[in-house]
């Protein structure tokens, strides 16, 4: 069996493929402070939770926007699975030219899921990913990662929008009745949904208009509700996992 672990800014998503077949996902909190140790056991836990004993795991892959915890992880790996993990970054084979001004800066989650959807669903495509940040990346026609746009998250912009406004209410994320709403928490959260979708909308509209029609495909935590209200939006809840699969495969069977 193979682990796969996207780790970012806010959750950490783990995933568990038996050859193709993706048998579980858990997620855990990103913590930069917690040991190797903590997050083994955690991950143990899981997996026994799911029915899998660690000596089934054979191979590991990571992709990461929290460079500090990535240390952590790779001795969490080792110590309690004896693998080591496959890092995506420098070097690593994915099958996508990055052809952005400086393709070091090019978030590792970006990669991971321009891989997975242009192999699932072809190219050119976006990708729009919803997590801590709304990224949208375009990969055009001769399968290169041509760059992109970052938003602010829905829960990231609103948790400081709350704490900057003395006068507003903590909200959590759904679909109000009406686009105009009657009190403060359901404005709020018609501005989260009916406002991020309709500047997603936007977004993909102008990137349309600039280089041709082609596939949307959206995935993160966030998606699930705001997916109803996009324009021919494709949902993949695990395009990440799918793609850490891919480059590992890639690399380990060296095709």
């Amino acid at each position: 069996m193979l682990i796969c672990i996207d780790i970012g800014n806010t959750n950490i998503v783990i995933g568990v493929f038996n050859q193709d077949i993706l048998k579980h996902t858990f997620r855990l909190e990103t913590k930069a402070l917690r040991t190797e140790d903590e997050y083994g056991i955690r991950i143990i836990e899981n997996l026994n939770y799911n029915g899998i004993k660690k000596e089934q795991l054979e191979g590991a892959i990571i992709s990461s926007v929290v460079p500090e915890i990535d240390s952590t992880f790779e001795k969490a790996l080792l110590k309690y699975f004896n693998i080591q993990p496959m890092f995506v970054g420098p070097g690593i084979k994915t099958g996508i030219k990055v052809s952005i001004e400086n393709p070091k800066q090019l978030g590792a989650d970006l990669l991971v899921g321009a891989v997975a959807a242009t192999s699932k669903y072809g190219y050119p495509c976006i990708i729009i990913d919803m997590g801590t940040a709304t990224t949208l990346s375009y990969v055009n026609n001769k399968k290169e990662f041509v760059g992109g746009i970052i938003y602010p998250g829905v829960i990231t912009a609103y948790s400081s929008l709350i704490k900057s406004t003395s006068l507003l209410e903590s909200a959590k994320i759904g679909v109000p009745n009406n686009v105009v709403g009657k009190d403060t928490i359901s404005s709020i959260q018609s501005g989260m949904v009916y406002g991020t979708s309709g500047a997603i909308n936007g977004l993909v509209s102008m990137i349309k208009k600039e280089y041709g029609d082609m596939k949307v495909i959206a995935t993160g935590g966030i998606a699930r509700h705001i997916i109803p209200f996009l324009n021919d939006v494709i949902y993949d809840e695990d395009l990440l996992m799918e793609g850490l699969k891919i480059i590992y495969y890639k690399n380990e069977r060296g095709n």
